[in-house]
């Protein structure tokens, strides 16, 4: 009777736990995936916008009541790379957000390594001086960097963007990559150097293939810092180095904003950023956690 009893007041759902713990446990996830996806339209919504304001017609971005349902058209893009010199635009910020980025993930990684392995005289003073570089306002370095690419001839060129891009992503890794390199048991090293291989080896063969969450996380921050960036890029260039964020400024006019040309161009600036990201999104959740929760 008891047994009976039991099994009435506690009726039993699938996988033999309790009907009401099931119905919980329902509501729970049916509320948590509602929530995820009220947080998902808010964020995604306007970047859908962005890009379906770039394939619609100069009349319909500005329509209103909105227009769901159009004519999709390339004339946005066609104005963005023929009129606007996109195109080129798009290849020079390639180039120089791509070497920059390169060159300062390989000397800041360098310079981490040594400040976090080697006994060095004064090395807390010295990665604070470097950080110090990351925290001097843009605007107060853009004139005197702009005298100076014009006494040494490289105003408009790809150098002084690559020079001063490197320069501002050099504090990031560094200060990034010494935790991560912290983080790494110094016995593994010292095993390898046992076996022969020299400092050099070790960092490029041991060390950096165990970091490569932490690198992954920072390249794509660094790279998203230099792809952004618009002061220098306006003040240093004016036609042969200038860069996207330049070009979709000049769709902001002073009367008038082409919503068109401005979303085209905004997709654009997008796409690599995306790119990278989902290229590197299985290293980027531990990269940017990594050392968070120790043992």
């Amino acid at each position: 009777m008891s047994t009976e009893r039991a099994a009435h007041d506690f009726p039993i759902g699938l996988g033999g736990a309790p009907r009401s713990y099931v119905m919980r446990r329902t509501g729970a996830t049916v509320l948590a995936a509602s929530a995820i996806l009220l947080v998902l339209t808010v964020f995604l919504f306007p970047y859908y916008w962005m890009v379906t304001s770039a394939f619609k017609a100069a009349g319909d971005v500005t329509a209103y009541p909105p227009i769901w349902l159009f004519e999709p058209t390339l004339e946005n893009f066609r104005e963005l790379f023929e009129d606007l010199g996109g195109l080129e635009a798009l290849r020079n910020s390639l180039i120089v957000v791509g070497v920059s980025t390169c060159l300062a993930l390989i000397i800041g990684s360098m310079a981490a390594y040594a400040l976090a392995r080697y006994d060095i005289k004064g090395k807390e003073t010295i990665a604070l001086e470097i950080l110090l570089v990351r925290m001097l306002p843009p605007i107060v370095s853009v004139i005197p960097l702009f005298l100076l690419a014009k006494k040494f001839g490289l105003f408009d060129t790809y150098t002084i963007l690559i020079a001063i891009y490197t320069l501002m992503g050099l504090p990031f890794v560094v200060w990034v990559m010494r935790v991560f390199t912290q983080e790494i048991p110094r016995s593994i090293e010292e095993a390898a150097l046992i076996d022969g291989c020299t400092r050099l080896q070790v960092l490029f063969r041991i060390t950096l293939p165990l970091m490569l969450p932490g690198l992954a996380a920072t390249v794509v921050i660094v790279f998203m810092f230099a792809w952004n960036e618009y002061l220098f890029a306006t003040m240093l260039t004016s036609s042969h180095a200038k860069t996207l964020p330049v070009v979709a400024a000049v769709t902001v006019k002073p009367r008038a904003i082409s919503w068109g040309v401005s979303s085209a161009a905004g997709v654009l600036m997008s796409v690599p950023v995306i790119v990278l990201a989902l290229l590197a999104q299985r290293y980027l959740v531990r990269g940017l956690t990594f050392g968070v929760i120790k043992d």
